[in-house]
């Protein structure tokens, strides 16, 4: 018998004598929780309750979820505060503190974190996996699908790869492994408790004191076993308690915070941080990567995790115990607020979950844990301040509007129980690091931060009489302060670059008014009418349009299915809804233009009628707001239960985050977002920038400018081979990788060859000094930083740029776009598109974005070198440049437009040999 078993039964033997003692206490102890201020570090909303209850009735929540997860199951678990050390909830503490026991496989991202810290791997590594690990003493299989591509760093962490970390722990050696345990305060008690084990950490030995000599060899390969056994936790060596292990975890996640975990409720905690661990950015984002990867696609992904309104991270683990044959499965989860991106950043981990369960699987504890998230979704992802009801407050004065920049804010943070005084500026950074850094592009990113500063101006005062503007919760706008004397995220230089190029800009109505710019995560293809919503007189910007970029969405479309007896409780909870003591059909009777339900039938007992939106919330409010996640659904009976089916995620009202997103990927400035989801309003002109929003030197265009994908022997028709996709799906992040040279960065998908990626930097440094040298002659020229990107389908290439599947690639300022590398090297023409994109930016540059039509397309023929090709499209007659130039505006179809090229060429290409091709720079540079 384990010890874990033994104290679990004693532990559980107690528990049935004393059954009715342990409720009266805890009834006592959440009574009083009830009655605590709180520590908050989630943005809570309970509609008519103070902060202090949503905290405690928070830990309550949570507590009941992880009591009612366990069961009577033995194990234990454990759910904290990530960012503090604070134990929201704990079951069977004696276990949770006591009982040492091997990680197994939930040691296995320390082991990539010392293996990154020696050098050993880095996010490009690949291995692999033949399925199974095989030592002298003992060989293990690998649980993952067979016949997998090699595995990254991350790839490794999510499918939890035995051979990986069973041969990268031999080549780490006894030492540092135990080194980075050591660092994360293995093997020490975390002073939760007086009667805690410390666990144990030691260094390999293989044989131990009583081992018969043997031959050197052999020795070698016992210690390499100890090692592997010690990488992938099967070593009696390293025995962790499950405090310790989740207080590492919290560690290794939150930025390097070692904090000493504490029991109490949330009014006046003062975190103990024991120390700070030095863990490079770039390492926590492969470790991060692969946890988010467990969930998506890995060992956890059996839990489905990621159906919560939560971004949510973690790793599975399954040990044997010291003595015995019954396995202990153990997951560790970390949950932020929503995100359609990944990454998720130290700042925006709210909560922390581990799982112990005896005589399972790590997936099986994975499954315990997915009620306790979804009780923390329920809890923190209310309705908030731009969610249930547009709050009464003082509107922004002229002063504000006329300039912004000058406004003061002042904003209560709720974690730390202290009002900030700061620049209109900094609060703007500060909610855009809560509710934007899982967005990647820049675009998409101003917009969000103009619909912010908008709201801000618009809504200041909404805490007067508490002498302040804003809280730091989402009743407000949810807000992060950057960690005093930490390295900023990685995020936090995109979200400045957002700030600051967007400064003092916001949202005018048509009378010159701030407007109520209200953002969401999903509006599912439609967004809100603030009228039908809520009943509230709707202005022309809030009155709903077609969002067809949301369509496709994390959340365009998601399924409830609600027994009637849960259905009638919720229904009961509130006057508006309560029909007594049956519940016999629910019927929409009216939806708006939007598609959402305006008005419902409810019958039982008695009759109701409701707004839709109170019915989302009154339901949502009893069982948990990952329930109904907007009132953009449909109802039927099946049996006993309710079915809804629906799409998107919260209000929907004004600025859809996931539409947004897409939006930005395929091009659209951030001016083209904000008049799509505001329609009739506009931003702010302000005299600094012009209304620009970047103070870049590029020239940069508003338009993709593509380059036709000919071949370098034959014409497109004669190559069928090229297909697109009527509706092609995205790239996964997981498989594109990044390089980079001193003047380009390339996106590339995983399956390019690693020498192919860097012939195409190669050839764009060579072009770029190249053209640098010629265009020296008549003018200077000044290049910034390219991002250039080799889509992995024609179709992902179209969808990004707009542009036909007849281009081979398309430029509009920075940004670079080609199709897949494949294609253009099998036409040839992969160094002539290469040197005619950034032949595009070069001219731009150059000209300002004022050159002639002719003379930009037939100059890039040119220095490109695809003179000899491009020909071969000319048609008989020549025209004078500025019919050129007309008719290149309206080509009447694909083979004019090749021939007008051809035109353009020829004429550059004649004034080239008249004149130099010095003229036609001077010439650029005078337009």
């Amino acid at each position: 018998m384990t010890l874990l078993a033994a104290s679990v039964r004693t532990f559980a033997r107690i528990r049935r004598e004393h059954a009715l003692v342990l409720s009266c206490a805890c009834l006592s102890i959440f009574l009083i929780l009830l009655s605590w201020r709180p520590f908050n570090l989630t943005p809570l909303n309970f509609a008519g309750g103070s902060s202090s209850r949503n905290e405690a009735a928070l830990d309550a929540a949570l507590q009941d979820a992880a009591t009612t997860a366990l069961a009577n199951r033995e194990g234990t678990i454990i759910v904290m505060d990530p960012r503090s050390g604070r134990v929201r909830a704990i079951v069977n503490s004696e276990t949770a503190y006591s009982q040492a026991l091997m990680p197994g496989s939930a040691i296995k991202p320390f082991t990539a974190l010392a293996a990154l810290r020696a050098g050993l791997i880095d996010q490009d590594s690949r291995t692999v996996c033949p399925g199974r690990f095989t030592g002298l003493s003992f060989s293990l299989p690998c649980v993952h699908a067979d016949h997998l591509p090699p595995f990254n760093p991350a790839q490794a962490i999510a499918y939890s790869c035995n051979y990986y970390f069973a041969t990268l722990g031999q080549r780490l050696g006894r030492d540092q492994l135990v080194a980075t345990l050591r660092e994360f305060d293995f093997g020490e008690p975390t002073g939760v408790a007086d009667s805690e084990s410390p666990g144990l950490v030691r260094p390999c030995e293989s044989g131990g004191s009583a081992r018969i000599v043997r031959s050197e060899a052999n020795h070698v390969r016992e210690q390499a076993d100890c090692n592997a056994r010690e990488a992938i936790g099967e070593s009696e060596n390293l025995q962790f308690t499950p405090m310790q292990l989740l207080t590492a975890y919290a560690a290794l996640i939150n930025g390097g915070h070692l904090y000493q975990p504490g029991l109490g409720p949330a009014a006046g905690y003062t975190p103990r941080e024991r120390s700070q661990i030095k863990i490079a950015a770039e390492h926590r984002a492969i470790i991060t990567e692969g946890m988010a990867g467990a969930i998506r696609y890995g060992t956890a992904r059996s839990a489905r995790l990621e159906s919560l309104p939560l971004t949510i991270i973690g790793k599975t683990g399954t040990a044997n115990p010291p003595k015995g044959f019954r396995t202990n499965g153990w997951f560790i989860g970390f949950a932020a607020p929503f995100s359609s991106k990944s990454e998720v950043e130290p700042s925006a981990i709210d909560l922390a979950v581990l799982v112990l369960l005896p005589r399972a699987h790590g997936s099986q504890a994975a499954e315990i844990a997915k009620p306790i998230f979804a009780a923390y979704a329920a809890s923190a992802q209310q309705p908030d301040g731009q969610g249930e009801q547009p709050a009464k407050v003082t509107t922004a004065d002229q002063s504000a509007i006329r300039n912004p920049q000058s406004a003061i804010v002042k904003v209560h943070l709720v974690h730390d129980n202290v009002t900030e005084e700061l620049s209109l500026e900094d609060y703007v950074l500060g909610v855009m690091r809560a509710e934007g850094t899982m967005e990647s592009e820049p675009e998409a990113l101003k917009a969000l931060a103009i619909s912010i500063r908008t709201y801000a101006l618009k809504n200041i005062g909404r805490h007067a009489k508490e002498g302040y503007d804003f809280c730091s919760t989402t009743h407000c706008q949810r807000f992060v302060r950057a960690p005093d004397g930490a390295h900023p995220a990685r995020s936090d230089s995109a979200l400045a670059d957002a700030v600051r190029t967007t400064e003092g800009q916001v949202l005018l109505d048509d009378r010159g008014q701030l407007i109520d710019s209200y953002f969401g995560a999903s509006c599912g293809g439609a967004t809100a009418n603030i009228g039908t919503l809520w009943g509230i007189t709707p202005p022309e910007y809030l009155r709903g349009i077609h969002d067809e970029y949301c369509e496709s969405g994390p959340h365009a479309t998601w399924q409830d299915t609600i027994s009637r007896a849960d259905l009638l409780r919720a229904l009961q909870s509130d006057s508006r809804t309560d029909v007594g003591s049956h519940l016999e059909t629910i019927s929409i009777t009216k939806r708006d233009e939007t598609g959402r339900a305006e008005f419902i039938n409810l019958d039982g007992e008695h009759r109701k009628v409701v707004r839709g939106w109170d019915f989302k919330i009154i339901v949502g409010r009893v069982l948990g707001w990952n329930v109904l996640k907007s009132s953009r659904f449909d109802v039927s009976r099946s049996g006993s239960s309710f079915v809804f089916r629906g799409s998107g995620f919260g209000h929907g009202l004004g600025l859809c985050q996931e539409g947004a997103h897409v939006m930005a990927a395929r091009g659209a400035s951030y001016q083209k977002i904000l008049e799509k989801y505001f329609p009739g309003t506009t931003v702010r002109q302000d005299a600094e920038t012009g209304g620009r929003g970047d103070a870049e030197t590029l020239h940069v265009t508003s338009q993709w400018k593509s380059d036709y994908l000919l071949s370098a022997s034959t014409s497109f028709a004669a190559s069928p081979r090229l297909r697109v996709s009527a509706s092609p799906a995205p790239v996964p992040a997981s498989r594109l990788l990044t390089i980079s040279s001193d003047h380009f960065r390339l996106t590339y998908p995983a399956d390019v060859e690693r020498r192919d990626a860097d012939q195409v930097l190669k050839t764009l440094e060579s072009a770029r000094s190249d053209y640098l040298r010629r265009a020296s002659a008549a003018t200077s020229v000044n290049i910034p930083t390219l991002e250039i990107r080799l889509n992995e389908r024609t179709g992902d290439f179209t969808s990004r740029t707009g542009q036909p599947s007849w281009a081979a690639a398309a430029t509009k300022g920075r940004s670079v776009e080609l199709q897949p590398l494949g294609i253009l090297k099998q036409r040839g023409v992969l160094f002539t598109t290469l040197r005619h994109e950034l032949a595009h930016v070069v001219i731009d540059n150059v000209s300002q974005n004022h050159a002639p039509r002719w003379l930009e397309e037939g100059f890039a023929i040119y220095l490109a070198g695809e003179g000899e090709t491009i020909t071969r499209y000319r048609k008989r007659g020549t025209l004078s440049t500025d019919e050129l130039e007309r008719q290149l505006e309206r080509p009447s179809s694909a083979e004019d437009m090749r021939a007008l090229y051809a035109q353009a060429y020829i004429s550059v290409a004649g004034m080239i040999r008249e004149q130099g091709e010095a003229s036609v720079w001077k010439k650029l540079a005078g337009n």
